[in-house]
């Protein structure tokens, strides 16, 4: 038993402790404590089930073995209770307790999430899951929306018809969360407990305390009006408080129910988890929390603490904490600290249990009730074929193209502003089904994205991007992404760890990269833990969080549909392979730029006037041309060609452009290596200048608005550049040029009227 340090004083404020349950065991727990003055206690613990009630995937633990086609709750439910009675067959008297730490509902595929979770809560029933915490899922349609779920109330809508008559259940579960209050105030919502404690034995007892906290990250990860009405309280102070109160109590020996990520190797415990109970053991070095079973970030984690068992069993039903101990009934403690093992759920092997029947029947009863929606057609294809996720030499597949454009999409329409979208090709189940008359169904489209990952928003520079962009080009190449809102060209590269390298990024726009601009990019949330090996990820900064992947795919295709607008997709080389690169191309790109200046361009000109690169070659537009063929090398057909002399000056005769109301002309200037450079030319209508007696140069221009007519110097800002929002006044002369950098990176060489 560990001695108390009871003049601790936290900052929380004192809130009631929960009532304690109680648990009947058969004769020989009595004896056997009696005789042995202990009780063999397991926890079966599960984190982030997201409704999975059929899902499968990959299970892999900390030293990177993989489990292929793990899952299901039906067979999850044969290992539990497989586990149970191989525990008990081996310790007279033991006692099991199946617990979870958070994100159960929420991010549920198609038969759970269509009937708002109740078939998991019923599965979880099935199961005699008895303690659990909130995860951040839990509160993505809202605290009470979940609250009514546990409760077994009745639906507030049914937006497909189907929920008003499923047969729901009050959740069996009680959930214990102890660091979210009603803001300002000390009380946490819905009776909700901080703690529970239950209690084992007859004329014996001992007793388990169970805290739970959720990461206070729930802000950037679920929609502001869920979580703006509660505080979030430090989870390690949370943590330290109730375990004081529960020693208080007499219960030594402690769990908690952490929805805080964790990774482990070797049984060495990293990440948030670590982190927080290391603060523990600092405000309080005689805690005695035995157990922490993390969550969050779905990785395997198994190791110690200091004296604390940290675990975490992965992600939706793919594999299950196998916790054992004994608790002394003197001191009322473990003995030692637990040991554990993290079980993938596994359908092949030589000790794979029988699936549960009973929930095999509620799961294909649900299978059964949503079956009228995933037939529901919400979109149209433009081909009657299937839109594939068959990857072309470079590893883009037109169906990822699809994804992640419809990513960006979706975020623009809800206000967020992002730049690029980037998804795990992992992630894409299936191809996109199409019906012979173009038809694509809700259960098409969620077959493609079924995990229903959370769409998380966050910041990355120009470097970070980069960075994930190589961690595709390990040796083994397995793990890839899709990208959206950027292309890149990648090259040969002489190191076997990495036999490709990222050559040059740019936006949608045609613009190189910025390394130490910061961009905002759409991932899921499996990227966002650095999951497939994508450890750049983890050093981006989370700002924002919109639906899961599921609900954005459908709902690109439904608004596409509702716009009238028909699906395709297709090969886009938003990656390709550059075979000999002689230079790097954004360094061959910034030299053609420093080297050529334009004079402005004026309605009444005659000539366009400047220099560039010896013997380079201009090609004029009249208007704007798509960057898109520029970058691709595949120009229309201009309307001016000319060259320069072989020493770069440049003298074009632009009388057939007709200048007079065009708004914009564009070079594009071709070295002669056929690298170029773009150079949008505004077309002014008249500039005047005037000298002031410091020799400083006012210029005035005026121009034509997109809406027609004139702005002049009466009614514009003197020294405004046309249709570029720069302003300019007092600009100083010096050695008769002016230059400007805009945000296209056009130069500007300033002639002066005499």
């Amino acid at each position: 038993m560990k001695k108390r340090n009871r003049g601790l004083c936290l900052l929380l404020a004192s809130i009631a402790a929960s009532g304690a349950g109680s648990f009947l065991f058969n004769g020989n727990q009595t004896v056997y404590a009696e005789e042995t003055g202990k009780i063999p206690v397991q926890l079966l613990g599960i984190n982030d089930f997201h409704g999975a009630l059929s899902t499968t995937g990959s299970f892999y633990d900390d030293a990177g073995n993989k489990v292929s086609n793990t899952g299901t709750a039906a067979l999850l439910a044969g290992y539990l209770n497989q586990a149970e009675k191989e525990f008990a067959d081996a310790n007279p008297g033991a006692q099991t307790l199946r617990v979870q730490s958070g994100d159960m509902v929420g991010a549920s595929p198609a038969n759970s999430g269509l009937l708002q979770d109740e078939p998991t809560i019923k599965v979880l029933n099935e199961m005699n899951f008895s303690v659990g915490t909130l995860g951040n899922h839990e509160f993505d349609e809202g605290l009470a929306e979940f609250n009514r779920i546990m409760t077994g109330g009745n639906p507030t809508t049914d937006p497909y018809g189907i929920l008003k008559d499923y047969p729901r259940e009050t959740s069996k579960t009680e959930i214990v969360i102890g660091n979210v209050v009603k803001k300002d105030t000390e009380e946490i919502p819905y009776n909700w407990k901080p703690y529970t404690v239950k209690e084992i034995g007859t004329d014996q007892k001992v007793k388990i305390g169970f805290i739970g906290v959720v990461t206070t990250e729930i802000p950037n990860l679920v929609l502001k009006e869920h979580y703006q009405d509660y505080d979030f309280l430090d989870e390690a102070e949370t943590i330290a408080y109730y375990a004081d109160q529960l020693q208080e109590e007499g219960v030594n020996a402690i769990v908690v129910l952490a929805h805080v990520p964790s990774t482990s190797k070797a049984d060495a415990v990293s990440g948030e988890a670590a982190d927080i109970l290391k603060a523990v053991n600092e405000i309080d070095p005689a805690n005695s929390v035995d157990v922490l079973l993390a969550g969050h970030n779905h990785q395997y984690t198994n190791g110690l603490v200091g004296s604390t068992r940290v675990v975490q069993s992965t992600s939706q039903g793919k594999g299950y904490a196998d916790v054992r101990g004994y608790i002394n009934v003197g001191t009322q403690d473990f003995e030692a600290a637990p040991t554990a093992e993290i079980v993938p759920v596994s359908p092949e092997g030589d000790n794979v249990p029988v699936a549960d029947e009973a929930v095999a029947a509620i799961v294909a009863d649900a299978d059964s009730r949503v079956s009228a929606v995933t037939s529901k057609k919400i979109g149209t294809a433009k081909t009657a074929e299937a839109i594939t996720r068959e990857v072309n030499e470079h590893k883009e597949s037109p169906v990822g193209n699809l994804i992640t454009d419809g990513q960006i999409a979706m975020a623009k329409a809800n206000g967020i502003d992002v730049d690029f979208a980037m998804t795990n090709n992992g992630g894409i189940r299936a191809d996109l089904q199409v019906g012979s008359g173009g038809e694509i169904t809700w259960g098409a489209a969620q077959a493609v994205q079924p995990f229903g990952n959370i769409m998380q928003i966050v910041e990355m520079t120009g470097t970070q991007i980069e960075q994930v962009l190589n961690e595709q080009y390990d040796e083994e190449e397995k793990y890839f992404l899709q990208v959206s809102g950027l292309s890149y060209t990648f090259v040969k590269n002489d190191d076997a760890n990495q036999p490709f390298k990222v050559w040059q990024i740019k936006d949608s726009n045609g613009n190189a990269l910025e390394a130490s601009k910061t961009y905002k990019v759409v991932i899921n949330d499996f990227l966002y833990g650095g999951g497939d090996g994508f450890a750049g990820f983890t050093e981006a900064k989370l700002v924002d969080a919109m639906q899961p992947d599921t609900e954005t795919f459908i709902g690109y295709i439904e608004s596409k549909e509702a716009a009238g607008e028909l699906i395709e997709a297709g090969i886009q080389d938003r990656k390709v392979l550059i075979e000999e690169p002689s230079i790097f191309p954004e360094d061959r790109e910034a030299i053609i730029r420093q080297a050529t200046f334009f004079d402005p361009l004026h309605e009444t000109d005659q000539y366009l006037q400047g220099v560039t690169l010896p013997n380079a070659t201009i090609v004029l537009f009249d208007g704007e041309i798509p960057q898109s063929k520029i970058d691709a090398n595949v120009l229309p057909e201009g309307d001016i060609t000319a060259k320069a002399d072989s020493e770069g000056r440049v003298k074009i005769d632009v009388t057939t452009l007709e200048l007079k109301g065009k708004k914009r002309v564009t070079a594009v200037v071709i070295d002669e290596d056929d690298y170029s450079a773009v150079f949008p030319l505004d077309v002014l209508s008249e500039v005047s200048v005037s000298t002031d007696s410091s020799s400083s140069t006012t210029v005035e221009t005026s121009t034509k608005e997109a809406g027609g007519g004139t702005t002049t110097s009466s009614d514009k800002p003197t020294g405004a550049l046309p249709d570029t929002g720069e302003t300019i006044t007092n600009i100083s002369l010096i050695s008769g040029f002016i230059l400007l950098v805009g945000g296209s990176f056009m130069i500007i060489k300033k002639r002066v009227k005499g």
